[in-house]
């Protein structure tokens, strides 16, 4: 199982005229670090509108500036969103990205599951699976064929040749963002790789990875290659003294539970209840339902009942391997969490390099 790391960029206020750009400079450092101490790869996030949560609004470019501190790392975006970007686009800036990286790309699409974010582009809710699935069968065709053309329910494109072409052959990993049992059957009937987050737990995620497996079996690939491969992300806080460490990781995840708490309560504010399409019941069944049971344990609590990877290394390590049954091949924990500072990001990184990365 390798270990990759997950960024949202993080801002939490106060700011100050400085605050976006030295999150984005502690992140190169971050990320050269973690090049050298064997990490898998990076995935950035690929948000609008999610202040203080996640300011990774650019996430192509970002990558595009750390492929030149780097030189093993992979860079993917976890997910790129077609319902807001054209997915001629995305083909271009993705093959431009994997000649800057030298053919380091792995490439992550999703719908979006926060309509906040979708309606300031004018996207209508219920047309967003679809917008994916054709923008899923665009994309690899940009790659690799000369001029083709394309006639959809929502893009129509004139016969047409994409430059540039990216440097993997046939082309870079294609992967779906996952979160409910059929998106990760289908991730694997269309021999995509799973982008998925570890909340529920190693059984259901067991649960989960046979799904994808299972879709993998029968798989026929939107692209020219099959990624067989999941990826969960989850929360990392790592300081050698376990009692230090977990009174600091409660007052960050004290933090990052209300961002929660708050995003919860924006994403659905543009969306009249009575016309959530079906396809996205769930999600808004999941932003609106009574999390009061959890809201009443503190940070503290959770953080000892082994609910997080904030610990020693020792409970980091034992926290990651819980996961190694069930199947999934990356974890890329979120290392920078809102108020977290830059040299315990760094700390954490140095710790999970030595202590956890050699013994999963």
């Amino acid at each position: 199982m390798d270990i990759g790391m997950f960024y949202q960029v993080q801002v939490p206020k106060p700011w100050n005229s400085n605050s976006d750009s030295d999150r984005h400079w502690d992140m190169m450092d971050q990320v050269a670090l973690a090049d050298e101490l064997g990490f898998e790869s990076i995935w950035m996030a690929d948000h609008q509108f999610r202040t203080e949560w996640s300011h990774s609004s650019a996430p192509d470019v970002s990558l595009a500036a750390i492929s030149q501190r780097t030189s093993r790392i992979r860079l993917g975006i976890a997910v790129t969103v077609p319902p807001v970007q054209h997915p001629l686009h995305i083909a271009a800036r993705m093959a431009t990205l994997d000649i800057w990286s030298k053919g380091r790309v792995d490439l992550g699409v999703g719908r979006s599951g926060y309509p906040y974010q979708m309606s300031a582009f004018g996207v209508d809710l219920a047309n967003a699976t679809e917008m994916v699935d054709e923008a899923l069968e665009i994309i690899p065709r940009a790659w690799t064929e000369g001029e083709f053309s394309y006639n959809g329910k929502f893009f129509n494109i004139p016969a047409r040749e994409v430059h540039p072409k990216p440097v993997q052959t046939p082309h870079p990993p294609m992967w779906l963002g996952c979160s409910r049992e059929e998106t990760f059957r289908k991730a694997g009937e269309l021999g995509m790789g799973c982008l998925a987050m570890s909340a529920s737990g190693p059984d259901r995620v067991t649960q989960l990875i046979k799904t994808y497996r299972e879709g993998i079996g029968v798989a026929n690939p939107i692209g020219k290659s099959i990624k067989d491969r999941v990826s969960i992300s989850t929360l990392a806080i790592c300081g050698e003294n376990r009692k230090n460490i977990h009174e600091r990781g409660a007052e960050i995840l004290d933090w990052y539970r209300s961002q929660q708490a708050l995003r919860h309560s924006r994403v659905w504010q543009d969306q009249d209840p009575r016309n959530v399409p079906q396809d996205y019941q769930w999600h808004y069944d999941q932003s609106t339902s009574d999390t009061s049971k959890q809201d009443n344990i503190s940070s503290l609590d959770l953080i000892k009942q082994g609910r997080y990877c904030i610990g020693n290394p020792d409970d980091c390590l034992k926290f990651m391997e819980q996961y190694v049954p069930t199947g999934v091949d990356e974890i890329m924990p979120l290392f920078q969490i809102g108020t977290m500072a830059h040299k315990e990001v760094m700390e954490t990184l140095r710790l999970f390099g030595k202590h956890v990365i050699p013994n999963v």
